[in-house]
């Protein structure tokens, strides 16, 4: 199994220099984390008809994960969850593909029951790719929860919570409900809250203290040091401009809010940012990295780079400094395409000192 690294006795000698320093501030690391981390094997019968249908979109959703805390396990400190509102319950209960499974025999362990409650749930795409290793936001953040608190130390584990809440217009797919709505944003708020309490997040109040603006603050005193952030949890909200700016309304720079957002870099709330492809755009994330952004890229999509084995993009997402460094493929992943494709960091670490922010003599204590 191929995994990109750099020759043992250079990083070696680079980690045991005199004078090597920990990093100081959250933001000094770099960790691998995944895509769709929720993501379960779409059943046979579905993929099947995917392929007659779209067999570009099939080629792209051939992939799954592990359960979180086996991924956890492995050393991934960025998790991905969709969401879809559900305040009601049931609205996801029966989808399409379960029973095209279910007539062709299939035995897929989808969670009716579970999908019946009210609540945000969290699979990939309505009727087709509805299986998830956690099909409710509620059991995912207890998930990550649970392993968090049995790992007290652990790095900062980083959540982007991501809604394609439009209509997809591909027929036989049902739409989901918009979420540019303040009541329910403010119920995933509580939803996210009633799981992590307290300190257990790191919160845009928390990073902004007594700064004028989020933005001003991870610009200027910057983020809150590793060590106060160990053991802890942040989240994104990846979603589009209507929702993102509907969760900002009455929250100045995300004040009381449990999650960052993604906005413009010269935005008041602007913290985090998303980079698809740092092949592209990796100049523009080292000048984001220095500036005291945090960002999130990805170092394949869609199976493409899987496929042929070729790892430039992550390469790319690795030289830039991001922190958080997205591959559908880290150590362990399933691999359906049987392409020996493999992402970490160099000596095949799961996360490093920021090569962008801190000296080539810095050492991270896992």
């Amino acid at each position: 199994m191929r995994r990109i690294g750099i020759p043992v006795a250079l990083a070696a000698a680079a980690l045991t220099l005199v004078g090597a320093a920990n990093p100081k501030a959250m933001n000094d690391i770099q960790v691998v984390g995944s895509h769709n981390s929720f993501k379960g094997r779409i059943p046979a019968a579905v993929m099947a008809r995917i392929r007659k249908i779209e067999p570009k979109l099939a080629e792209g959703l051939d992939y799954y994960h592990l359960p979180l805390t086996r991924q956890l396990d492995a050393g991934v400190r960025q998790l991905e969850l969709d969401i879809f509102a559900d305040p009601q319950g049931g609205r996801y209960a029966d989808p399409k593909g379960e029973q095209w499974a279910r007539e062709a025999g299939e035995e897929t362990g989808f969670d009716r029951q579970a999908m019946l409650k009210p609540g945000f749930k969290t699979f990939h795409i309505p009727d087709v790719d509805y299986i998830s290793t956690c099909p409710t936001l509620i059991r995912c953040l207890s998930e990550i929860d649970s392993w968090s608190r049995a790992h007290p130390r652990h790095l900062p584990i980083m959540i982007t919570i991501n809604a394609a809440d439009t209509p997809s217009n591909r027929p036989g797919i049902s739409s989901p409900i918009a979420l540019d709505d303040k009541a329910l944003l403010d119920a995933l708020d509580a939803e996210i809250r009633s799981v992590l309490p307290g300190k257990r997040l790191v919160t845009p109040d928390d990073v902004r203290g007594n700064a004028r603006t989020l933005r001003e603050a991870v610009r200027t005193k910057g983020w809150p040091s590793l060590d106060a952030a160990r053991g802890r949890i942040y989240i994104l909200l990846d979603v589009r401009n209507a929702v993102s700016d509907v969760y900002r309304a009455n929250h100045p720079s995300l004040v009381g809010r449990a999650m960052f957002g993604w906005y413009p870099d010269d935005q008041p709330e602007s913290a985090i940012q998303i980079v698809q492809d740092p092949l592209v755009d990796g100049d523009k994330i080292k000048a984001w990295i220095k500036q005291g952004f945090i960002v999130r890229t990805r170092a394949d999509a869609n199976t493409m780079e899987a496929r042929v084995r070729d790892y430039r993009k992550a390469h790319a997402a690795m030289a830039s400094g991001a922190q958080a460094v997205s591959t559908d493929y880290y150590p362990g992943a399933p691999d359906p395409l049987r392409s020996g494709f493999s992402v970490t960091l160099p000596l095949e670490a799961m996360a490093r000192c920021n090569p962008v922010r801190t000296s080539p003599a810095c050492a991270l204590e896992p």
